[in-house]
């Protein structure tokens, strides 16, 4: 995969968060062999350069909030258990404005896997069977 503006290391941590957040297996495809990295990078390819730089600035806190929380090691160095313990953590605190950055990190990682084509379809959502009738309906209504 090509990324336009996140660094690899970014894109890792971001998978990593991701994984943690949504925990997809078994039943639904890994993080991995969705866009879920690839939605993201082109979502801040698009944002203002302010927003970019607070998204990825969010990514860093994410991968050395374990740390922070006295577990020892980076979010990607920890076991699976360890990185969903971390993140609840995190967000366990009195400070609102955690626990906010916690719930956008969260709603992102939930967009970017969940908006996958395949998982979608996995789900029994299909975009282009709804995008069809929406273009028919309109047709049959004589609107544009």
């Amino acid at each position: 995969m090509t990324l336009k503006v996140l660094t690899p290391r970014e894109a890792s941590i971001f998978a990593c968060v991701c994984d943690t957040v949504v925990a997809p297996e078994p039943l639904l495809p890994p993080v991995r062999d969705t866009d879920a990295v690839a939605f993201l990078d082109r979502w801040l390819a698009a944002s203002p350069r302010l927003n970019r730089a607070g998204l990825r600035a969010l990514i860093y806190a994410a991968e050395l909030a374990p740390r922070a929380l006295g577990l020892g090691h980076r979010l990607r160095a920890l076991r699976e258990d360890e990185r969903a313990v971390a993140l609840e953590r995190a967000g366990a605190g009195t400070r609102p404005e955690v626990k906010a950055l916690l719930k956008l990190m969260k709603s992102i990682a939930f967009l970017a896997y969940y908006g996958d084509d395949a998982v979608m379809a996995r789900l029994g959502y299909d975009a282009d069977a709804v995008v069809r009738r929406g273009r028919e309906l309109r047709v049959k209504e004589a609107r544009p």
